[in-house]
């Protein structure tokens, strides 16, 4: 399985092959889902992308700490692609910021995947 998103959506140049062997699963996971203004935390599907998610912190007078510089990059991909050399000297790469993530795994069940604390 792989997902179906056509590669002329994706910014990588690699022709994916794959795709054409593999079944094809479409996933339109590309809303931003809640903006928790009190924890300062952004909910967001794997496919936002980065002209979506800007454009609302905007609008609310924030930023990322780390703000990649491509609209069309999707949150999925940067986490996936660590990055895209979108880094912060502070706050490290993209995924970094990321506080927690939620997997569909492939029995159906649902994950959540958060930093585990060593103290």
């Amino acid at each position: 399985m792989c997902t179906g998103r056509p590669g002329w959506l994706t910014v990588s140049l690699r022709v994916g092959k794959y795709k054409k062997t593999h079944k094809n699963i479409m996933i339109n996971m590309m809303d931003i889902l809640e903006v928790d203004t009190e924890r300062q935390v952004v909910r967001v599907e794997p496919l936002a992308n980065m002209g979506q998610v800007t454009a609302l912190l905007n609008s609310i007078g924030w930023t990322l700490p780390v703000l990649p510089e491509l609209d069309d990059l999707t949150v999925g991909g940067l986490v996936m692609g660590t990055g895209i050399e979108s880094s912060s000297h502070v706050y490290g790469l993209f995924q970094h910021i990321c506080v927690a993530y939620e997997l569909v795994l492939a029995d159906g069940s649902l994950v959540r995947c958060t930093e585990v604390s060593t103290v």
